[in-house]
């Protein structure tokens, strides 16, 4: 599914959305298109620009939310490899600091786990069990790879070109 870069009207990026999206917000005239893909959509017998960047022509207010966690996420950001013996097979969420410890489930304290690992770890820290974690986890931003491995590309084009 392709998808579209929004900024506010200051330029400023708010999110990632759909080519769908995106489309109709350009049509209803609520944003306007800064870079278009090289593919027209064409709708029976029109042809329309297909968004990459757009831009909200009245300012919107909004907060920052960090993205959300999910089991897919967390795997693609640690690219499909545990955290402490790179193994690809039998992987699994586990919690730096757990639960039971005051752990928490944000981006920092999950990381991809083989299960002989979440095994041996059980209910200690890495340090405790004599583990080294072989990745940092972080929060992805909007222009992460886990989210859309296009968008930050495109964002960089635009910025060289602005």
């Amino acid at each position: 599914m392709d998808r579209v870069l929004v900024l506010n009207s200051d330029y400023t990026p708010i999110n990632v959305t759909s080519l769908v999206r995106g489309f109709i917000l350009v049509d209803k005239g609520k944003a306007e298109v800064l870079k278009s893909g090289e593919n027209p959509i064409i709708s029976g017998d029109k042809e329309y620009v297909r968004p990459l960047i757009i831009r909200l022509l009245s300012y919107v207010r909004y907060r920052i939310k960090s993205l959300r966690i999910n089991r897919q996420r967390i795997f693609k950001r640690d690219n499909f490899k545990c955290a402490y013996c790179n193994s690809q097979k039998n992987l699994t969420i586990d919690h730096i600091l757990p639960k039971s410890r005051g752990g928490d489930n944000s981006w920092t304290n999950l990381i991809t786990c083989c299960r002989n690992c979440n095994r041996y770890k059980d209910n200690k820290t890495p340090e405790e069990a004599g583990l080294k974690l072989k990745i940092k986890p972080y929060e992805p931003s909007i222009f992460s790879d886990v989210i859309n491995p296009n968008i930050s590309q495109i964002w960089e084009e635009f910025k060289q070109t602005y």
